[in-house]
């Protein structure tokens, strides 16, 4: 048998020999090749040489051969080898998707890539919802396409997306609007802040408004909204992630109200802001990079923070009429530098706090202020100046105040005694004679910055006072993100500087118009995050890709706010040399 097997294959001869597959060191018979296996791949070793497959041999049995004696040696080799190519190629096809996955999925910005195991557990927790929605579209299939623009060819080879919402919770506890989106580049997701109470001309949330649940304060409805109205429809219009501009306006058409009631704004920003994410991937550029495209700027200046230190107003019990008293490090080279400037004055400010009225008073609030049982505004201005010279800042941080007027508008007048129940109305000011508080505090202090000083509707307030200071006059409730407000606000010249908030507009688009406006105009930008804030960084990349100069996210405690700041450290180093810090220069371009 051996004789007419090698009669058979009598061509092999030299060429068998040629093959990387040798004939056996201890036979000289050609039939006692090796043949090799290739199971050492099933430990995950994708990228394995040749060399490093077929270092185990296994030798053919007799028995076995001669029941295939009808077929050469040589072309068992060359299928065994195509055999061990396809899966290779296989394996390796494999091995590629994980990668490409571990690199684009940015389950939170900047975070190491995700293991396979991981990657696994992302894909497979989203196959239940994928199949749901198979089965409640499998008569419009094309519910589930999107990724190419509308001048495209339909016929191209279309990406698919899921848009899922759900119900998270706030740093207070109250329920929220979180979105997440999944495209061919990986998981994108973004929680959006509540709003503490509904401000007169700002978009409106949407709650549930059942008492049974959550006091009232769930937003299921606007879940809702988004997973049966907002993504079907969205994804039917095939636009490109990175189009924001007609994606925002769809959404705003698709509500059909002003003040997106129907909808409501913490669904449809929700939304805008995880396309924003997406699109940032899809150009393959970081998130703030993404919105500086958008919004014109050519040069990215990082922000000088408010650090809120003591709070007052009706954020706490103390005698303090004004609800915020803050830090910003003007004098600083860098945002690390104000970083540490910030946090050494709040430790400092602590420990007086600690020492002089007990742990009890250093117990922060929920934009991270102490409420320090301070009876007057004045102590307040003393304590702050004290803690810079004692930490050997003088000169290089200055104090802010967050007045919130509205809150002590009585009648025409301002009673910075609201709290007391009690209080005179004869003692009431008028709003000339709270301008001199301001200005008589300007000249005594190191107070840079007024936010909200007189009531949102008291415009001949903030116009005469813009004209007598060269400090900064922020408003905040003043004009709510409302294009129609900052337009007046412009107008009237009432401030010199304008605050936006991300929920109270409804679409990133509507910011960057409003950023554009104030820009135009020679104003300052102040992006501000809200009480009910998330864990989410957004705000962050928005500050830096706006280039808005001044960020305000409360004091450098409470995660919801430090981790604002830790992402502007991070962009920080990853501009290195590029990186500019707006300092003094907080109100313009640098």
């Amino acid at each position: 048998m051996e004789n007419a097997n090698d009669n058979h294959c009598a061509s092999l001869d030299t060429n068998a020999l040629s093959l990387n597959h040798s004939v056996s060191p201890t036979s000289g018979n050609s039939s006692d090749i090796f043949l090799f296996d290739d199971s050492s791949m099933s430990d995950g070793s994708l990228y394995a040489s040749d060399q490093e497959n077929h270092s185990i041999p296994r030798k053919r049995s007799t028995c076995r051969r001669h029941r295939r004696r009808s077929r050469c040696p040589q072309q068992q080799i060359q299928q065994r080898q195509a055999a061990n190519l396809r899966e290779r190629r296989r394996m390796q096809s494999i091995n590629d998707a994980f990668e490409g996955l571990r690199a684009h999925i940015p389950t939170l910005p900047y975070e190491k890539r995700l293991s396979k195991v991981d990657t696994l557990k992302l894909a497979i927790g989203y196959i239940g919802f994928l199949g749901e929605l198979i089965r409640a579209d499998r008569t419009t299939p094309e519910t589930m396409l999107t990724g190419v623009s509308n001048n495209q060819n339909t016929d191209q080879e279309q990406k698919k997306i899921i848009i899922r919402a759900r119900q998270i919770y706030d740093a207070t506890g109250i329920p929220t609007v979180e979105v997440d989106m999944v495209t061919e580049l990986g998981l994108f997701r973004v929680g959006v802040p509540s709003t503490d109470e509904k401000k007169i001309a700002e978009a409106v949330q949407l709650r549930d408004n059942n008492p049974a649940e959550y006091n009232g304060m769930g937003v299921l409805n606007a879940v809702k909204n988004i997973n049966t109205i907002i993504a079907p429809e969205l994804i039917k219009q095939n636009l490109e992630v990175t189009l924001q501009k007609e994606i925002d306006q769809f959404m705003i058409a698709l509500d059909g109200t002003e003040n997106k009631s129907r909808l409501g704004a913490n669904a449809i920003m929700c939304v805008s802001l995880v396309v924003a994410k997406a699109g940032a991937a899809k150009k393959g550029v970081p998130l703030y990079r993404h919105i500086s495209d958008m919004a014109g700027v050519a040069s990215i200046i990082l922000p000088v923070p408010h650090f809120t230190i003591l709070t007052g107003g009706v954020l706490s019990c103390n005698g303090l009429p004004f609800q915020e008293y803050c830090i910003m490090p003007t004098g600083a080279s860098s945002f690390t530098e104000a970083m540490r400037i910030g946090t050494e004055i709040y430790q400092y400010v602590k420990k007086i706090v600690t020492a002089k009225y007990g742990v009890e008073a250093s117990y922060v609030s929920d934009s991270g202020g102490f409420a320090v049982p301070l009876e007057s505004h004045r102590d307040a201005l003393v304590l702050l100046t004290d803690a810079i010279k004692q930490c050997g800042y003088f000169g290089k941080a200055e104090i802010s105040i967050n007045a919130a007027a509205t809150d002590l508008f009585k009648d025409g007048a301002y009673d910075l005694e609201f709290k007391n129940p009690n209080s005179n109305p004869q003692d009431y000011m008028s709003s000339d004679k709270l301008a001199e508080v301001y200005l008589d505090n300007i000249k005594e202090f190191p107070v840079i910055s007024v936010e909200d000083a007189f009531e949102f509707d008291d415009w001949a307030a903030w116009s005469t006072l813009t004209a007598r200071t060269q400090n900064q006059l922020f408003g905040n409730d003043l004009t709510q993100t409302n294009l129609r407000r900052v337009g007046l606000a412009v107008e009237k010249k009432a401030g010199n500087a304008i605050g936006l908030r991300l929920n109270q507009a409804g679409t990133l688009t509507e910011v960057i118009e409003a950023y554009k406006l104030l820009k135009t105009n020679g104003f300052g930008i102040v992006v501000c995050d809200r009480w009910r804030d998330t864990d989410d960084l957004f705000l962050a990349d928005l500050v830096v890709g706006l280039s808005a100069g001044q960020v305000k996210c409360g004091a450098p405690a409470r995660c919801e706010r430090i981790g604002k700041y830790n992402q502007i450290i991070r962009i920080e180093e990853e501009l290195g040399a590029l990186s500019k810090y707006a300092g003094k220069n907080f109100r313009g371009q640098m």
